[in-house]
């Protein structure tokens, strides 16, 4: 998907991808480690474990099982963000769920707004995704705002994992149509 209408554009990453991938999750790395749940050990930290991470994201796209996104300022192509759309199965029940990361630089201008809206165009029409959920911590008001925005309803509270501890996140779901 290569929108390039908007003040973003997404384009799904791929392992050439790793060196500036690497670049955002290092200058990020306290942000984001407060808000994945994904372990991320200091072999995440090397351009071997972004090649990796890559690898694995593209084997789960030609599955159907994860599209994994960069988002990219249209003027300059910089890599400024991640969105990612992923199966995941709990309790035999298999969801789609969405994540995300914007370098800290780019927040409060809307690209995440842009970014979830164009994936979720990406989820309805080419995925065939009829609802994706999300999480956020509560205090993480722009990640909330982003998710009302594009018309995320809050369903319930869960106790997601974060760096080793459980944290309660508030969850939203969409159903697309």
């Amino acid at each position: 998907m290569d929108n390039r209408e908007e003040r973003i554009y997404l384009r799904f990453l791929n392992v050439e991808d790793a060196p500036t991938l690497l670049d955002l999750q290092f200058r990020n790395r306290a942000v984001f480690e407060e808000i994945s749940a994904s372990e991320r050990s200091e072999t995440f930290y090397t351009l071997e474990g972004q090649v990796a991470l890559l690898e694995g994201w593209n084997k789960a796209r030609e599955e159907g099982k994860r599209y994994s996104f960069g988002i990219f300022l249209n003027n300059t192509h910089e890599l400024i963000g991640e969105i990612s759309l992923f199966e995941l199965e709990l309790d035999s029940i298999a969801k789609w769920i969405v994540g995300y990361v914007l370098d800290q630089v780019q927040n409060g201008k809307g690209y995440m707004s842009d970014a979830l809206r164009l994936a979720l165009d990406f989820a309805m029409n080419e995925a065939g995704i009829k609802r994706v959920e999300a999480g956020a911590l509560p205090d993480n008001a722009g990640s909330i705002r982003v998710l009302r925005k594009a018309g995320f309803q809050e369903t319930d509270r869960q106790n997601i994992k974060i760096k080793g501890s459980w944290k309660e996140h508030v969850m939203f779901a969409v159903d697309l149509q």
